[in-house]
């Protein structure tokens, strides 16, 4: 087991995490971490990757993406203003 020393960073404090910890839960600078305090125990664990809308649609092009939803939903006939041509 490692012990750290908890540290002043403006009005928060901090912990410094060793390589070894780092290394062994995959962290990277810039990570995500979540923290939890249950009694006097603190849990932290690697946050789940947040996915960007950019990498969600990354090759995906517009009549796929048309194709592949086409029948998710019969909003039935256009009228009026929202008629679209394609």
């Amino acid at each position: 087991m490692t012990q750290v020393t908890v540290g002043k960073w403006g009005n928060n404090l901090a912990v410094r995490l060793p390589g070894e910890i780092v290394k062994a839960a995959g962290l990277h600078d810039g990570g995500r971490v979540e923290i939890e305090a249950q009694g006097d125990v603190i849990i932290i664990r690697r946050a789940e990757p947040r996915v960007t809308l950019e990498a969600m649609f990354a090759g995906q092009n517009p009549e796929d993406w048309r194709a592949a939803y086409a029948d998710a939903y019969d909003w039935g006939q256009d009228v009026g203003r929202e008629i679209v041509s394609e």
